[in-house]
């Protein structure tokens, strides 16, 4: 079965809040599967790496969470579905 690949467009705005948990993975993969790396400016005592875009047009965000990249975890906005388009199943 083929499966198509999801359009990932930057935005400039990372999420309006946080929806879920990313897992298991590195700064450096989530900028290889997004295609860019962190596009977000976002508060510098709180967040070091944030990431704002769309799948498929639904708005969708990443960020690390005071220190949360050394574990591997980031914060999510979006839905797990649209998510799980481009992280699998570590959403």
């Amino acid at each position: 079965m083929k499966t198509n690949k999801p359009v990932i467009r930057p935005v400039d705005e990372a999420g309006d809040c946080r929806t879920g948990t990313l897992s298991g993975i590195s700064v450096a993969e989530i900028t290889d599967l997004l295609g860019f790396g962190p596009n977000v400016k976002d508060d510098p005592s709180k967040v070091k790496h944030s990431w704002g875009f769309t799948v498929d047009g639904e708005r969708c965000g990443v960020w690390d969470y005071k220190g949360s990249e050394e574990y591997r975890s980031f914060s999510t906005f979006g839905s797990p579905e649209a998510l799980a388009k481009v992280f699998g199943s570590r959403v």
